[in-house]
């Protein structure tokens, strides 16, 4: 067939799919075809979400571990909160990416994980397990659902089950519907990271938008420099322990707590370098 009428075919048989899964369908058909030696023709493929998608609130998520009754898919919801991590490399995690921290008590838990991780446009973050994620963690290797075994998974099932929990569990909390059930959590951790007014280019190593030639190369030294500031943003990111709505308040007042104290420290640190300046001028 001529490469013209390949991809009418794919074009038309895309059309009984949600805009975002005909995006999807014609990249990986044009991949198939490519990588077997079938040339189609140039195109220009751009989704364009339909809707925006914000992310959970703190409250929110309390409220949704107060529905989970399964330890494995609280664990998910509690590292995805507080590491950040896209959800398919939530799924990949193995205990050896995490093994050398919480072998030896370091807190937070540094997240290890190989090169090939850290590359490309999906690239996963230099980031950490909280107080919150190790807890949770050490409670489900007691219970024997997570095994101390280097390749062993930190989250033992199918991104689909843990997916159709969450989402069934944000249905019962009454959580609004235009928030997306797992990639919500990121969006959550990276608005953390805002309100915590980190620098921006290690905000950005965290996160894993790693653009720059030194993002990509981080050593372990670079990794204890990204703890300490993840330690100084863990008050925003925290979620503490899961709430009702009738304690849903005293929460609120936590975080805004915590922002009044990172801003007072901020204040303090431009009133010392202003010292200096002076100092320096007279």
């Amino acid at each position: 067939m001529e490469s013209i009428e390949v991809q009418d075919v794919i074009d038309k048989t895309s059309l009984d799919f949600k805009p975002a899964i005909q995006f999807c369908y014609r990249v990986a058909l044009r991949s198939f075809l490519h990588h077997n030696g079938y040339g189609l023709p140039k195109t220009s493929l751009q989704y364009v979400s339909q809707a925006w998608h914000r992310g959970y609130k703190r409250e929110e998520i309390q409220r949704l571990l107060a529905q989970l009754r399964k330890q494995y898919h609280r664990l998910f919801v509690m590292v995805a909160a507080e590491s950040g991590l896209r959800s398919h490399v939530l799924m990949a995690l193995r205990y050896r990416h995490v093994m050398e921290d919480l072998e030896s008590g370091t807190v937070p838990v540094a997240i290890r994980l190989e090169p090939r991780s850290h590359t490309g446009k999906k690239a996963a973050g230099y980031t950490f397990l909280g107080f919150g994620s190790i807890e949770l963690l050490r409670e489900c290797m007691e219970k024997g659902l997570v095994e101390a075994r280097a390749d062993a998974r930190l989250i033992p099932r199918s991104y689909f089950s843990v997916w159709a929990a969450i989402h069934r569990a944000s249905r019962r909390a009454g959580l609004d519907h235009k928030i997306q059930t797992c990639h919500g959590f990121r969006k959550y951790f990276e608005n953390a990271l805002d309100d915590a007014n980190i620098d921006h280019e290690k905000k950005m190593i965290i996160e894993g938008h790693l653009a720059g030639t030194r993002a990509r190369h981080y050593t372990d030294r670079d990794i204890e420099q990204l703890r300490e500031i993840y330690i100084r943003s863990y008050p925003f990111i925290e979620l503490g322990p899961t709430v009702t709505t009738n304690n849903v308040e005293k929460a609120e007042w936590h975080n805004r707590l915590a922002q009044i104290e990172s801003q007072v420290a901020r204040q303090k640190l431009l009133e010392a370098k202003l010292t200096v300046l002076e100092d320096e001028l007279d």
